[in-house]
């Protein structure tokens, strides 16, 4: 199968395009994380302009937001059905704003119309779709001349040479990677992200924070 390259971050902070929705001098709904009419897979990271009462669909999901160390309003929606939902801000006074996300299947299509058939998935995916669960490992630069690629990272035993780099908001971390390779509308995807290894986790989602992808 054809693999594709979608996106190889290597900073803190994630700008894809932005669909918002408000009322005049009250809240602002940004889905940050895709467009809000083009979300796959159940889930999208919003941002909210400030701390409101989220609902999504009618249920009340405000617990799923938090201020951020950005000091932005933003929180992770999972149980999206697939097509629209309706996402809504209130204030305790009662202004707020709603948003429509439209949520397509993680194996699409999403706007290109019917797929290709026959398709043969990858060896390991769990249905027709060729949905396979992401996969992560750690790569890191190495200090080393002679190591010119990136080398595996291993958190249990941190290696000694790992090199610095400085982010484009001029943040001084070490040059460590989280690549995360998974599957969505039936291809292969890879994504690199700069990661710190003492926010390792033994299941890392990583969706909560934003980062701005470099190609």
């Amino acid at each position: 199968m054809r693999k594709a390259l979608l996106a190889a971050a290597l900073v803190l902070s994630l700008a894809p395009a932005v669909v918002k929705a408000s009322a005049p001098g009250a809240v602002t709904i940004s889905v940050i994380s895709s467009r809000a009419d083009l979300v796959s897979g159940g889930s999208a990271v919003v941002a909210i302009s400030q701390p409101a009462r989220i609902s999504l669909n009618g249920t009340d999901v405000t617990r799923a937001f938090a201020v951020r160390p950005n000091r932005r309003f933003e929180g992770l929606i999972t149980g999206l059905h697939n097509g629209v939902n309706e996402l809504t801000a209130i204030l305790p006074d009662g202004r707020g704003a709603r948003l429509a996300i439209t949520n397509h299947p993680n194996g699409g299509p999403l706007f290109a119309g019917p797929q290709l058939q026959p398709w043969k998935c990858e060896a390991g995916a769990r249905d027709a779709q060729c949905n396979k669960p992401a996969t992560y490992t750690y790569l890191y630069k190495s200090t080393d001349p002679t190591k010119s690629d990136l080398q595996p990272y291993d958190p249990a035993k941190p290696p000694t040479d790992v090199a610095t780099t400085t982010t484009d908001q001029g943040v001084k971390v070490p040059f460590i990677a989280r690549q995360e390779t998974g599957y969505q509308d039936r291809d292969q995807y890879t994504i690199l992200t700069l990661f710190r290894p003492w926010r390792i986790t033994a299941a890392p989602s990583g969706r909560i924070r934003r980062s701005k992808t470099v190609t």
